[in-house]
């Protein structure tokens, strides 16, 4: 686990963003799982910003989670924000990026869709995340172990009341469908991308208690090239 502390939400942004180019620029079939939130927005915006030559004919995106019942057009799936700040501006074909179908009737059959997708490509080569105030990384909510490839979660209250800054108006959410902690784990490169004071205390948690379910960001511990980057007020406790 290393951390890398950058002065603000800018460069941090920046900092992502460059790191994703060069990631694809030197493995043209990269494997990554992206996710979505307020955090990681700027860096997507970034990428198309610069505009630098960035070839993903050959890469796979993997989004990393999905609200149950949350449509792709809805603002607040990951599909929306993703696709909008960095897969149209790119002009990214349909046939290199995925999400989960959260409308699926058979959301287990789902889950065993992206499975399989990450599994025959050899892994993930890549996936950033965020964090929870409770430490949920993706949908993984507190309780659910390190063990899960792609599964669907029970929502706590903390995430659902979160939740409803992505929608316009106050949404139902109980139920999530998130990539693993099993796959981020077995991933290449591991990075947690952290912003804002009120992140601070949850990350100095995740850096210093023991690695458990109880905390599923604490899995950070023991990935073999985990990458914890943060702007000053996050990382101002760690």
């Amino acid at each position: 686990m290393k951390i890398k502390k950058h002065k603000d939400s800018e460069e941090l942004s920046l900092a992502v963003a460059n790191y994703i180019i060069q990631l694809v620029k030197d493995k043209p079939d990269a494997t990554m799982v992206l996710t979505s939130g307020d955090t990681p927005k700027r860096a997507y915006q970034l990428i198309s910003e610069m505009g630098v030559s960035v070839d993903f004919s050959e890469s796979m995106i993997i989004g990393l989670d999905e609200w149950v019942g949350v449509g792709p057009e809805s603002e607040g799936s990951c599909r929306y924000i993703v696709e909008e700040n960095l897969l149209k501006p790119l002009n990214i074909s349909e046939e290199n990026y995925t999400f989960f179908d959260s409308l699926s009737s058979d959301l287990a059959t789902e889950c065993k869709r992206v499975d399989k997708l990450i599994l025959d490509r050899g892994g993930l080569d890549f996936i950033i995340v965020g964090i929870g105030l409770n430490g949920h990384i993706g949908l993984n909510e507190p309780g659910y172990g390190f063990d899960n490839y792609c599964h669907v979660t029970d929502l706590a209250q903390m995430t659902i009341d979160v939740g409803q800054k992505y929608f316009d108006s106050e949404t139902s959410l109980s139920k999530g469908i998130t990539v693993g902690l099993k796959h981020l784990l077995e991933a290449k490169t591991a990075m947690l991308m952290a912003s804002g004071n009120k992140k601070a205390k949850i990350l100095k948690n995740t850096v210093n208690d023991e690695p458990s379910s109880k905390m599923p960001s604490t899995v950070f511990q023991l990935h073999k090239n985990g990458l914890i980057w943060v702007d000053k007020e996050a990382g101002r406790m760690i």
